[in-house]
């Protein structure tokens, strides 16, 4: 849909054609039910009318559907915003001046003029200015706070614009809703896998007044259902392993569990949407650091040097013969010049295939991270992020002291088997013992390698 189109329809709730709503509108609740243990979504592809239907599909509106609750206040901390776009959101689900909360580093419209004409009285926003020119504020992450004073949080991939929402493959995690604490809880309304503690540590990080109502909002509400990890990085040096790969390693070690064969037999799978500059060769940092962070499991105390390891990246081809062909790479930001430097990660590249979601022609802007068996059968792991695969993200050991230093705000989710499903793997395609539901990766296994001609796509390069 265009964006005309768009604002269109936005004048006149009753015509909005989302196609996903359209056929939920009141009972999106009833979606999230079906999406329990792991409230995994992708989202809804413009071009593929399949898409539409699946249990497993999410559009932005049906995260302010009524039936998810009364509406208060939204929070949204997002990378870039296109203003328009998203109080149209609001507009068509009839949620209209609600107050919205926006924290952010690029937006299309000038919010401090807007708001000196007071265009936008509902609106509260900050903006975040990266510390370092190869940083970002990067995450993508809102939470909604209903009358009866619960909380919901959503971890995305995606931005607040239009393109991000049409033609592309975006991960979305919708939390369950989160009770206001009750006065005698013991534990302080944390969950067994910390994330109270974890976002709150994150959103006291930014330091700003934007958030202090929602920090103190947090802090009286029951997160003891939270049944994930949150795992997230910020800009600086940081000497406890609080933050990005060194945070998930320690994880990991106290939970993934490699259950059959040996540990350096199960590969793990990368795939993002951008990739930065990792060095001359991948022991600089890819297998020295990322790798060897990734690796840890329960089973082992000194990490295998030989993990397996693919990295998913649309190839030219992929993105040639997407919906919305050349175009559809503007999500892309890899570039040739970065890529010359480092010809050996072709060794590890895998093409985009996602024909079990309806999606391979829907060019992935979501970012994943997770580990397999050598028979694709089963997973340790899974991690939903906004991180892309470079060193800004998930920061680098600093060798003079030892320290991590991060360039950009990043947030992700990661699902492990034993908190969602009472087993030492997820199950890949298949139910277990006719119960326990498969986890719904967003790719097919196996996966397929770079053959000789492929080449990634790169957003210098015309082909």
């Amino acid at each position: 849909m265009s964006m005309n189109s768009q604002k269109r329809k936005a004048c006149d709730p009753d015509s909005y054609s989302d196609s996903v709503w359209k056929q939920t509108k009141g009972n999106v609740v009833s979606k999230l039910k079906y999406s329990e243990p792991f409230g995994f979504f992708l989202s809804a592809v413009d071009s593929n009318p399949l898409t539409h239907s699946e249990d497993l599909t999410l559009s932005f509106p049906e995260l302010l559907d009524k039936s998810l609750g009364d509406l208060k206040e939204s929070l949204h901390i997002n990378f870039m915003v296109e203003l328009g776009w998203l109080l149209a959101q609001y507009y068509i689900t009839n949620q209209r001046g609600k107050t919205v909360y926006l924290l952010y580093e690029h937006c299309d419209e000038d919010l401090n003029t807007l708001k000196t004409m007071n265009k936008i009285p509902n609106l509260r926003f900050t903006q975040v200015k990266p510390q370092n020119v190869f940083g970002h504020h990067h995450t993508k992450m809102s939470m909604f706070l209903y009358s009866d004073g619960s909380i919901r949080i959503v971890v995305m991939t995606a931005n607040l614009r239009e393109e991000d929402w049409t033609n592309l493959t975006q991960g979305i995690w919708v939390s369950p809703k989160f009770p206001q604490l009750h006065s005698t809880d013991k534990h302080n309304g944390e969950s067994t896998t910390g994330f109270k503690n974890d976002i709150l540590r994150y959103l006291q990080s930014y330091k700003v007044e934007l958030l202090e109502n929602w920090i103190q909002r947090i802090k009286k509400t029951d997160f003891s259902s939270a049944k994930v990890f949150f795992i997230s990085s910020i800009p600086g040096k940081h000497f406890e392993p609080l933050w990005g790969q060194t945070y998930l390693r320690n994880i990991l070690k106290t939970h993934a569990h490699i259950p059959s064969g040996s540990p350096s037999d199960w590969p793990i799978i990368s795939q993002c949407s951008s990739i930065g500059s990792l060095g001359a060769n991948e022991k600089d940092w890819l297998t020295s650091e990322f790798i060897f962070n990734l690796s840890s499991s329960t089973q082992n105390c000194k990490t295998d040097n030989n993990i397996p390891f693919n990295l998913i990246y649309p190839t030219v081809n992929n993105v040639l013969n997407s919906w919305d062909g050349p175009m559809g790479g503007f999500c892309l930001p890899y570039s040739d010049k970065v890529h010359q430097k480092q010809v050996w990660l072709k060794n590890y590249m895998c093409k985009w295939v996602s024909h079990s979601r309806n999606r391979t022609k829907a060019v992935p802007h979501i970012k994943s991270y997770c580990r397999i068996s050598p028979c694709c059968s089963e997973m340790s792991w899974f991690l939903l992020t906004s991180a892309n695969l470079s060193k800004a993200a998930w920061g680098r050991e600093t060798k003079s002291d030892r320290s991590n230093y991060f360039m950009s705000h990043e947030v992700g989710i990661l699902f492990l088997p034993q908190f969602l499903v009472g087993c030492d793997t997820f199950s890949i395609n298949q139910t277990q013992n006719g119960t326990i539901p498969s986890f719904p990766i967003p790719f097919d296994l196996p996966l397929t390698p770079y053959s000789k001609s492929d080449q990634p796509w790169r957003a210098d390069i015309v082909s």
